[in-house]
């Protein structure tokens, strides 16, 4: 359920609502098929581009710490707002060992404005790796 207006987002729990059944608790993912968000470049790379992938998706194939993954990432940008994909962007920026900046409701809302005329999920790394 959506947080409450004025009320702080957990990072965490909307992880484990919308993203654990791919990424996995640990942050591993699934070899071949889920990318693993600990130690991931993408998820400790350009917040922009992290939250352009969680908005719209990604789909063929990506290169994560050198491993090749095919799954579909799906879109969240209809069913998160902003300071829930910020939450959750912080939260796996900071987590499993990982150490990256938060990200700010502000950001994420000016990348959902900047991408607004997107309707399909980026093609893999044919897409993101300018976006890297």
């Amino acid at each position: 359920a959506p947080a409450a207006a004025g009320a702080a987002v957990d990072g965490a729990a909307v992880f484990a609502a919308r993203c654990v059944a791919c990424h996995q608790t640990s942050g591993a993912g699934i070899p071949g098929v889920f990318p693993p968000l600990a130690g991931s470049e993408w998820v400790l790379g350009k917040p922009a581009t992290l939250a352009a992938v969680v908005l719209h998706g990604a789909s063929g194939p990506l290169t994560v710490k050198g491993g090749r993954f095919d799954g579909a990432m799906p879109a969240f940008g209809a069913q998160l707002n902003d300071a829930e994909l910020a939450a959750v962007l912080t939260h796996i920026r900071s987590s499993w060992g990982n150490s990256a900046p938060p990200v700010d409701a502000a950001s994420v809302a000016a990348v959902r404005k900047d991408t607004a005329a997107r309707s399909d999920p980026y093609k893999g790394d044919a897409e993101l790796l300018p976006m890297k």
